[in-house]
């Protein structure tokens, strides 16, 4: 597995990635019905990482950031207004936040990576190395109130909210292997969801909080998942080769977006909930990942 696809197993590395200012040519257009929503992904097509958007049939695929090291993982507000994502300076990855439309980016002066908003939007979970492992953080949008969720040795890695906004969901390797977990936002009554002997990470609810679409590599390769909230009924839903990760539900529950290695180098793919009707969204030669949904309609 590419190492943008492998980051939170192996050590939490948050890489990033980057693109050109220009809008590329509409791929070929499916039948599907138009979802309305914009996906945020990172891309190295113009030499580093750099923040991109693009409606969810792959047109109007912009720019939003221009930086000389890299800005990646972004993650978008509740309102769709705002953008936050990790930039590298002097080899230390920090938060910060941008309009939608990539203008006006201010540092938080927090430290960390894989930052997602809270659903009400007042703060941000994310990942930081702390004496060496990966832990859980969280803190409010405007870049105070730190509090530290997780503490042990064993790595925790890419957080999300669960769409009630009091429970986070992680990948860790608390249980000995890479599972998924649940526990509330101060950090308490911890529940461990996966459990067999394969790696399960990535984890991301449906908006609805019914299912849970992962990554496992549980057949001997990177597919995506989904599960009931319990853990129970799992389903795979892709199976065309390659190494695929990063799955994200968009806001109406309807799609889910994920990026993939198949064609020999990290594209971002969209695919219905159930795995029918894949459609490849970025087709160049270089690394596009880690999409995410800005969850109401934006013009860019």
């Amino acid at each position: 597995m590419k190492a943008c696809l492998f980051y939170p197993v192996l050590a939490l590395l948050l890489v990033g990635c980057a693109i050109p200012s220009y809008s590329l040519e509409t791929p070929p257009q499916s039948s599907f019905e138009p979802i309305r929503g914009i996906i945020l992904f990172d891309s190295t097509r113009d030499g580093n990482c750099e923040i991109y958007s693009m409606a969810a049939d792959g047109s109007n695929q912009t720019r939003l950031t221009d930086y000389p090291a890299m800005d990646f993982s972004p993650s978008g507000s509740p309102d769709g207004q705002w953008i936050a994502f990790s930039r590298q300076t002097r080899n230390v990855n920090w938060l910060y936040i941008m309009r939608a439309d990539g203008q006006d980016p201010w540092a938080l002066d927090v430290e960390g990576g894989q930052v997602v908003w809270s659903p009400d939007g007042t703060r941000l979970v994310y990942a930081l190395h702390i004496g060496g492992n990966a832990e859980i953080c969280i803190v409010n949008e405007d870049g105070n109130g730190f509090r530290r969720l997780t503490n042990n040795t064993s790595g925790d890695f890419e957080p999300t909210w669960l769409p009630d906004g009091e429970h986070i969901g992680w990948a860790s390797g608390l249980s000995g292997n890479a599972d998924i977990f649940v526990m509330r936002a101060d950090g308490t009554d911890r529940v461990q969801v996966t459990g067999d002997a394969s790696l399960e990470i990535y984890p991301n609810w449906s908006p609805d909080g019914s299912l849970i679409a992962f990554c496992s590599n549980r057949t001997g390769a990177w597919e995506i998942y989904v599960m009931s909230a319990d853990g129970t009924d799992v389903r795979q839903l892709t199976a065309a080769g390659g190494q695929n990760a990063c799955p994200r539900w968009s806001p109406d529950g309807s799609q889910i977006a994920f990026q993939s290695d198949r064609d020999g180098d990290s594209e971002i793919f969209i695919m219905n909930a159930d795995g029918t009707d894949v459609r490849q969204l970025t087709h160049n030669n270089v690394e596009d990942a880690h999409p995410s949904w800005i969850p109401v309609p934006h013009a860019f």
